[in-house]
């Protein structure tokens, strides 16, 4: 039995304003990971607690 290789995290940070840009480029990266052989998985995350996003202003979230 082979050994397991290591997780490895890509992390796509931005500002306020920027998230369909770090939509597109999360997802550019994973498609060319996937298209190299390698497993990928994204999981987008927005750190507010107790706060709905949708019904932020668009300034406040992105």
């Amino acid at each position: 039995m082979s050994a397991a290789k290591p997780t490895k995290y890509i992390f796509v940070l931005g500002g306020v304003m920027s998230g369909l840009g770090k939509g597109i480029a999360a997802s550019s990266i994973g498609y060319l990971l996937k298209q190299a052989g390698v497993k990928v998985t994204i999981l987008k995350l927005d750190p507010y607690l107790n706060v709905d996003p949708g019904t932020m202003n668009p300034y406040q979230h992105g």
